[in-house]
């Protein structure tokens, strides 16, 4: 499988439950294909309705569904994968639910020692932190040529996260990104679809 360069992310403090079937829809119908959905404060029946509601319209628009953190959920709604940190259940439960052929992230931070160890055969795809600063972000940033090292040392594809604009795409994809991650920037825009037709005018094609 070949993974959509964009990546949308979804998180409770930029677009709320209330909004966030509404705000989907739009980045939906605006070219993601990509989509994660983070599950941070819902309540489990919250969780699960939504779910099921955002697999249908990811699954009208041919978009890839990833749930964070919950791979329980992930296999409930059939989505089409999980993404998971460094205090989530691990990959081998996550696969043990999902199955071989499923999407499997995993968030790096700016750990090398993250990065080496996992292979194609455990998991799809790496989150690197950006050296760009993000209001989200959680982890330290690694200076760009610390970026770039563990960009190169990775055996997956890895999508660059936080802080990143449709400005910053060249750097990344110079750096060896597949792809680059986005939360903020489209589901904070005063205007998402218009903010998802930048960045997909900035990546290469697939």
């Amino acid at each position: 499988m070949t993974l959509p360069r964009l990546y949308a992310i979804t998180d409770e403090s930029v677009l709320p439950d209330d909004l966030l079937l509404e705000g989907v829809q739009r980045v939906l119908d605006a070219g993601v294909r990509l989509l994660q959905v983070r599950f941070k404060t819902s309540s489990p029946d919250e969780r699960l309705r939504l779910g099921r509601t955002l697999r249908s319209m990811t699954g009208r628009a041919k978009a890839l569904l990833v749930i964070n953190d919950h791979p329980e959920l992930a296999a409930e709604i059939n989505a089409d994968g999980v993404h998971l940190g460094e205090h989530d259940p691990a990959v081998e439960h996550a696969r043990s639910l999902l199955g071989p052929d499923a999407i499997v992230g995993v968030s790096a931070y700016d750990s090398m020692d993250r990065v080496r160890a996992w292979g194609p055969e455990q998991i799809s795809y790496l989150g690197v932190s950006s050296p760009y600063s993000s209001t989200l972000k959680e982890t330290a940033m690694p200076s760009f040529d610390q970026f770039a090292s563990l960009v190169s040392a990775s055996r997956v594809p890895v999508y660059g996260i936080g802080g990143i604009i449709p400005e910053r795409i060249g750097e990344m994809i110079r750096a060896g990104c597949h792809g680059v991650a986005a939360v903020t920037a489209i589901f904070g825009a005063q205007d998402p679809a218009a903010a998802v037709g930048g960045f997909l005018e900035a990546l290469p094609r697939p």
